[in-house]
């Protein structure tokens, strides 16, 4: 029987951000969790998405000027809340 690893909401998330910023959206979601989490990254839980999407958003749009990336971005987190993405 082959052990299979169950990934963690924080991997699910970084996934999300790497498809948008690479490498570097670990380090991204990193900083936003420790910043506005207060909280170490492998404690993401569902009750934190909402705030983490929020800031996620903001600190992204600074990134780009593109509406319809950043909405794809948020929209793609946001799917985390209701399927784990």
């Amino acid at each position: 029987m082959i052990a299979t690893k169950r990934i963690t909401l924080y991997e699910k998330a970084v996934l999300v951000t790497e498809e948008y910023l690479g490498p570097a959206g670990e380090r991204f979601l990193r900083r936003q969790i420790n910043t506005h989490l207060n909280i170490e990254p492998e404690q993401l839980s569902k009750k934190n998405l909402p705030k983490l999407i929020n800031w996620s958003s903001i600190a992204f749009a600074l990134l780009t000027n593109n509406p319809k990336v950043i909405e794809a971005f948020t929209n793609d987190l946001r799917s985390l809340i209701l399927n784990g993405k």
